[in-house]
């Protein structure tokens, strides 16, 4: 690792002071320059102080390395209405962190599985195969088995208070709205999880028994050879889905796991009430005879009943087309709408929510789903938020946080579909669905 890499409390809060009087300095500049300028100039300062502030974050964040790229990542889709600027600025922080040297590997281990990698494995190749963000992945077998040892970097834990400390302060500056603390708070808590790799190796181990779905294969957990630092599991032969696509599969074969994808996670969210909540296609490894892969459980999340009861319904009803009165009074329920002036309700729905509802239930509205042909979905989907956030609607910002997890993973699915050019069968996710609302009904 970096050797100026700030490990320590003292180094880390140093570099967290430095960037917070940074942030409010530019703030407070372009607060002075605004006050005698034009409209039309204040909007250039507004625009370049958020420039700045960006800037500002994410030189940190580089600086402090760490959960950098987890946090950049996750706030990036939980928080889609910031401003451009600071969206532009996460793309450039998704980097890999330097490899941890080999001697650092070894002492990892000796520490962890209290023997050195010889003596713990049957065979262990010391030069990683592959990255995660929160570590390296090295090839081992145990038992004549393959077997996929990842290794998390050293000090991740501790950076994640000091790093998201930079977040809090400099998004509160520049997020339009009352509140984003929800969701930043929701961000803590499955960065918190993803860096204890015993919760992971649970949740792999419960989604390998419960997830029931053919050509889904999901590794197995070598508990031995855990620990809160160390996850080793089966390997999984296949390719990454950067070598799939430049192989140019067959429309048949890009259809097939993309189906394999979207399916995975309707099942998830009704049958386990929990999903695999990192739509990231290093994630997935695109295995011989149509099987797909499923890597990497750091981050789920799980959904309440109640939650998703009224999740359901609402987008059954959006999909059967009720009312505009009607969805706003479930709008109200789920907390993303303030109670108030039914007049003022139905017109923030419709200005503001209604495009995005639309945008949801297209692809439930025919039976096929052409990604090839609307390869821009996403893309629409990004720039109708942004739009939510230039009305500089207060409300927005009050989303339901479990919104967050399943919106940002349907997108993020479908940004993988868009690049495969797939097609989907829609009838099987809606009739899960109805499935569930005739359950909830009887019971």
């Amino acid at each position: 690792m970096d050797k100026h890499l700030p490990i320590t409390k003292i180094q880390r809060g140093k570099v967290v002071g430095k960037t917070l009087l940074k942030i409010s300095a530019t703030r407070s500049k372009a607060v002075l320059k605004r006050t005698f300028s034009t409209q039309a100039k204040k909007k250039v300062l507004q625009e370049e102080m958020h420039e700045e502030v960006a800037k500002t974050i994410f030189e940190a964040l580089g600086e402090l390395k760490g959960m950098s790229i987890k946090i950049a990542q996750q706030i990036a889709l939980g928080m889609p209405f910031l401003p451009p600027t600071y969206l532009e600025q996460m793309q450039k922080s998704f980097h890999k962190v330097p490899p941890i040297n080999k001697a650092l590997v070894r002492k990892i281990i000796k520490t962890e599985l209290g023997g050195s990698p010889e003596k713990c494995f049957d065979e262990f190749e010391s030069s990683s195969f592959g990255s995660a963000s929160l570590g390296q992945v090295h090839h081992a077998t145990i038992e004549g088995e393959s077997v996929a040892v990842k290794i998390q970097y050293p000090g991740i834990k501790k950076s994640i208070e000091s790093d998201m400390s930079i977040l809090r302060f400099g998004l509160k500056k520049v997020a339009k709205g009352n509140d984003i603390s929800h969701i930043v708070e929701e961000i803590g808590e499955r960065l918190h999880e993803e860096v204890d790799y015993e919760i992971e190796a649970q949740n792999c181990t419960f989604f390998a028994k419960n997830l029931h779905l053919k050509d889904i294969i999901i590794p197995t957990i070598y508990e031995a050879y855990s620990t809160k630092h160390i996850l080793s599991s089966s390997y999984l032969e296949g390719d990454s889905f950067e070598t799939f696509l430049a192989s140019s599969p067959s429309q048949e074969y890009l259809n097939h796991y993309a189906q394999l994808i979207f399916d995975s996670y309707f099942h998830s969210l009704y049958t386990l009430k929990i999903i695999h909540a990192d739509p990231n296609p290093g994630n997935f490894i695109f295995m011989e005879d149509g099987k797909l892969g499923l890597i990497d459980f750091g981050c789920v999340k799980k959904i309440d009943d109640a939650f998703l009861n009224d999740y359901n319904r609402l987008h059954l009803d959006l999909i059967a087309g009720i009312s505009d009165e009607e969805v706003i009074k479930q709008y109200a329920d789920l907390g993303m709408i303030d109670e108030g002036n039914p007049k003022e309700m139905l017109t923030f729905y419709q200005e503001t929510i209604k495009p995005l509802d639309r945008l949801y239930i297209e692809i439930f509205h025919q039976d096929h789903y052409d990604f090839k042909v609307n390869n821009d979905f996403s893309k629409r989907g990004f720039h109708l938020i942004l739009e939510v956030q230039k009305k500089q609607f207060q409300a927005v910002h009050k989303i339901n946080q479990e919104f967050i997890f399943l919106d940002r993973t349907l997108l993020g699915y479908y940004a993988i579909f868009e690049r495969m050019g797939a097609v989907i069968d829609t009838r099987e996710a809606v009739e899960i669905m109805r499935t569930h609302e005739r359950r909830q009904h009887e019971s």
